[in-house]
């Protein structure tokens, strides 16, 4: 977490108090960048100086809070396992509002268990908005049956079988890639089986299909409902959320995955690229409530906001290693080459400028094969999940080769 000052609290509101004696004993506050944060008090270690527990949380985190389907200790409790939850040490004698106030993160040598509630309770009270908080019930998507709806400009009731079949197919690995993230959080694995999408009967007006999931054995778990009900959401949190806020789902509350991302990309740059609008429809499981979710051209300008987050997340990492072993191959007209190293394996590349160049104009530098050799390599790893380039790259920089 970045160093705090004096100057940030102040700045900060309170958007939420649940406890209240004589001052906010435990509350919600948002920095002027939006940031949330939570403030727990613990105590006045010495005079004029407070201890508390404080930690950044998500929109997703607070929301569960103030509906009543989380509680404080298991709060405080996920925030600790998730080395987020830190001690604040606030001095109100201070004189420098610049000065950096004392923070320390909490871990398994500082942890007072007495800091945390005696007993766990859910918030009942909002003493900022004066209400009384209650339990929402949350009621998941029905997946045995939903309808994807494909409307061009003109409504003309058709589309191209090619691009019907890359937006079922994108579809198909939007839904299996947040199946795959559920998976990992529910039970630590993906699931065992993907779950497939069979065509149940065409929509009448437009160009749209009634579709149901299909997975190929009961799940105890709900991983077909739980994962359309994700992609729903994702897609309407592109169309209303900041983009501070959908990357806070992926880097905080981990509930996409880059791999979400870049498929669910995939689908709407094909609305996109072709002028079209893609509309989702469904039943809530229990209630029947209709949900409705849509990408048109109103929301284009949005898939920015995917593309930002993907290349942010892509990686470009250089560093240079020193290999020794045996040289099993070169191609001085192709420039490539071939090492058996004793400490990463086989590795190939190419030859830099400098070295290919020499080795053209000197006909002195030689290379024996099959050899031992000494070699400083310039490893390149590119994970680019915007443009979907992933690989290694090796360039032989120097080499030492017995006489």
């Amino acid at each position: 977490m970045k160093p705090i000052k004096y100057t940030d609290l102040e700045q900060s509101e309170i958007i939420h108090t649940f406890e209240y004696y004589d001052f906010p004993l435990f509350f919600i506050s948002k920095s002027p960048s939006n940031g949330l944060f939570l403030n727990y008090y613990v105590e006045e270690i010495e005079e004029n100086i407070d201890k508390w527990l404080f930690s950044r949380i998500t929109s997703k985190e607070l929301r569960n809070l103030v509906e009543v389907r989380l509680s404080v200790l298991d709060l405080l409790n996920l925030l600790f396992n998730k080395k987020r939850l830190y001690h604040l040490y606030i001095d109100s004698a201070l004189n420098h509002p610049n000065e950096e106030l004392n923070l320390e993160l909490v871990d398994a040598s500082n942890l007072d268990k007495e800091s945390f509630p005696e007993e766990d309770f859910f918030v009942e009270y909002d003493y900022v908005t004066k209400q009384n908080l209650v339990k929402v019930e949350q009621d998941i998507i029905d997946s045995s049956r939903f309808k994807m709806v494909l409307r061009d400009d003109r409504n003309s009731h058709d589309i191209s079988l090619d691009l019907f079949l890359e937006v079922l197919s994108n579809l198909k690995e939007s839904i299996n890639d947040i199946a795959y993230d559920i998976g990992s959080k529910l039970m630590g694995q993906k699931p065992t089986h993907e779950i497939n999408l069979r065509v149940h009967s065409l929509q009448p007006s437009s160009f749209g299909i009634w579709l149901i999931t299909e997975p190929m054995e009961p799940d105890l778990f709900e991983v077909p409902e739980k994962s359309l009900n994700n992609l729903f959401k994702l897609i309407d949190d592109i169309q209303h959320k900041s983009p501070i806020e959908i990357e806070e789902q992926i880097d905080i509350d981990e509930e996409y995955s880059i791999e979400t991302i870049k498929s669910v990309k995939n689908m709407l740059k094909d609305i996109v690229d072709n002028d079209f609008s893609l509309t989702l429809e469904a039943n809530t499981k229990v209630q029947m409530m209709p949900i409705e979710v849509k990408f048109d051209k109103a929301s284009y300008s949005k898939l920015d906001v995917l593309n930002k987050i993907l290349k942010d997340k892509s990686q470009k990492l250089t560093e240079e290693i020193d290999v020794e072993g045996v040289l099993t191959s070169i191609n001085t007209s192709y420039n490539k080459f071939r090492i058996s190293t004793t400490s990463i394996g086989e590795i190939g590349g190419k030859m830099s400028k400098e070295i290919f160049k020499e080795l053209k104009k000197d006909n002195n530098l030689q290379f024996r094969v099959p050899s031992s050799i000494k070699a400083t390599i310039k490893k390149e790893i590119v994970n680019d999940y915007l443009e979907e380039e992933y690989y290694e790259k090796y360039t032989l920089i120097h080499f030492e080769q017995p006489e």
